[in-house]
């Protein structure tokens, strides 16, 4: 599963680098600065618009980087949970309750994020089923 960047924040860098291109061009006189900011702009809006934001998959949660290789990858085990506190990601597991460092709500899109909510529900469901399952002998509480 991939969630991806919203696309209003994509697009809002975009304009934005359209509306310094405009000045830049109309300005009399116009620094490499000035004539490179659109140019920053359009390139941090085709990332966004772009690159994934959150990877996804049964054992790992992968945060890419909005530019460049860099990725935070966190390990998740059966028993593992992912809970949500308003927009904040959190990984709860033996060792605690820990944030994910970079995993909010806004920054992502909006269908992308509504479905990694079901995902992390439907997978703390079942690893709950799997603790307790594990909890008793033979596999269940009634002892099959």
């Amino acid at each position: 599963m991939r969630v991806r960047h919203s696309r209003l924040i994509g697009i809002a860098w975009v304009i934005a680098a359209v509306v310094f291109g405009v000045l830049a061009f109309l300005s009399d006189n116009v620094s490499f600065v000035g004539a490179m900011t659109p140019v920053a702009f359009l390139a941090f809006g085709i990332a966004i618009l772009t690159r994934p934001y959150v990877i996804i998959d049964e054992n790992a949660m992968t945060v890419k980087a909005l530019i460049g290789p860099a990725q935070q990858t966190y390990d998740l085990n059966v028993a593992d949970a992912i809970e949500f506190d308003g927009k904040r990601v959190f990984l709860v597991n033996d060792s605690g309750r820990r944030r994910l460092r970079g995993v909010t709500g806004w920054l992502a899109n909006s269908r992308d994020w509504a479905a990694f909510r079901v995902w992390a529900e439907r997978r703390n469901a079942r690893s709950s089923t799997a603790t307790i399952d594990d909890s008793h002998p033979r596999g269940g509480p009634h002892g099959a």
